[in-house]
């Protein structure tokens, strides 16, 4: 029984660990929200909310909605770019030199969907995330205008806004530019033991050891 349990968590270890972190880190980020938006409350001469109110707040929902779309988005980015284009050296690209017919007739064995499920995975979950992310970023700032005694505004105002851009575009400038640097630095630098690296002796020149 207890031998079982090891063998699960050792055959799970690095999905565990990484949703272990998120639910850490999403933590943490709940309390500095709440005392920021306390902070924030008392500064307008409200009174401060409580942390359970804080958590279906439009702000502490806007802030994860906005960092989940964009790691969607950039996953999803990766998944599809790399079925069209290529990056000589780096082990995420498909060698352009060995691309073959039989491997577009293995395709056709299977349905459009499931050929597809990965991508169509991810920009589903972009999408939600989006829409979640576009909601509560409206609502968070017509609460803000009411705090500063502005008017609110509508969602399509919200979307034309500087301010919706501006916070959006920072988030997928980043995204892009890490997924660039990390096709890039794979092609000349490794990492022992991580199947995301080549192998240490490999060439530089080497393409798509990753998916050998």
């Amino acid at each position: 029984m207890i031998r079982g349990i090891f063998s699960t968590i050792r055959n799970n270890s690095l999905s565990i660990i990484l949703f272990v972190l998120f639910l850490l880190c999403s933590f943490a980020e709940s309390i500095a929200g709440w005392k920021l938006q306390s902070e924030t409350l008392i500064e307008h001469g409200l009174a401060k909310v409580g942390y359970w109110h804080n958590l279906c707040s439009n702000t502490y929902i806007n802030g994860l909605a906005s960092n989940w779309q964009a790691a969607f988005l950039q996953l999803a980015a990766l998944i599809l770019f790399s079925g069209y284009f290529f990056q000589r050296g780096a082990p995420h690209s498909r060698n352009p030199q060995k691309i073959k017919s039989k491997h577009f007739e293995k395709g056709k064995r299977f349905s459009w969907l499931y050929r597809n499920s990965l991508s169509v995975a991810f920009l589903l979950l972009f999408i939600v995330s989006l829409v979640i992310y576009i909601i509560s970023g409206h609502h968070a700032y017509n609460e803000e205008c009411l705090m500063n005694k502005q008017s609110p505004i509508s969602i399509s105002s919200f979307l034309l806004s500087a301010k919706f851009w501006s916070s959006i575009l920072q988030t997928w400038q980043a995204e892009f530019l890490a997924i660039a640097l990390f096709v890039v630095l794979s092609i000349f630098l490794r990492q022992q033991n991580s199947p995301e690296s080549k192998p240490l002796g490999t060439s530089n020149k080497t393409t798509g050891e990753v998916n050998k």
